[in-house]
């Protein structure tokens, strides 16, 4: 995987590189901390009303954070050109854990109390996408197209941090009483994920149009 593709060139100072990956790790960890590390408690009272729909949960996030920590050291190694054995050993982790969570997420989707439609819809269309940008970049690599493999693990990576995204936005949404808990997590459902693809994309178009020029 490669973040080359972004606005992000070989020009780019390396200490420049350094700050966006260490934020980017910043992040996932708080994540950890701050949310997934209660789940360590197998049980009723950690899990609360996820409990009954352990099955899925688990898989979910293990999936989830496998893909975010493996995601991050090929963001390195793409951004600084080391695409060597272990950045093909790391895509297929990277690749197992994309198929865990999606596989986890699709389940809870499923399984929501249908009072929490959207939300459950949000849910569902991330583990789509998340499972669509993962399996463009596998079979645009498989058929040597590196450009676009690097494009569409861009799109990929972007919907996996999507479970930091959530939580991190949540965080500082909630105290502002915009909305009810409910209606704010509906809404970034559905937000963590496809807003920070729609900044990406122009992204990613006009380095395509710099070549193209």
């Amino acid at each position: 995987m490669s973040a080359s593709g972004i606005a992000i060139t070989r020009r780019t100072p390396p200490w420049l590189l350094v700050a966006f990956v260490a934020i980017l790790a910043a992040a996932a960890l708080w994540f950890v901390q701050d949310r997934a590390r209660v789940y360590l408690n197998y049980d009723a009272k950690s899990y609360a009303d996820l409990w009954p729909r352990r099955g899925g949960l688990i898989p979910h996030m293990t999936g989830g954070l496998v893909a975010i920590s493996v995601g991050l050291i090929q963001l390195w190694l793409g951004l600084t050109g080391r695409t060597t054995s272990l950045h093909r050993t790391l895509g297929r982790v990277y690749l197992g854990g994309v198929a865990l969570g999606s596989a986890g997420g699709f389940y809870l989707a499923l399984t929501i109390e249908p009072k929490y439609f959207s939300y459950a819809a949000g849910l569902f269309m991330l583990s789509t996408a998340w499972v669509l940008t993962t399996a463009m970049a596998y079979a645009a690599i498989r058929r040597g197209e590196r450009q676009l493999h690097r494009e569409w693990m861009i799109r990929s990576y972007t919907v996996t941090f999507a479970f930091v995204t959530f939580r991190l936005i949540e965080k500082f949404i909630l105290p502002l009483h915009l909305a009810s808990d409910d209606e704010i997590d509906s809404m970034m459902a559905w937000a963590s994920w496809s807003v920070p693809l729609l900044l990406v994309e122009p992204m990613l178009q006009w380095r395509r149009l710099r070549r193209a020029a």
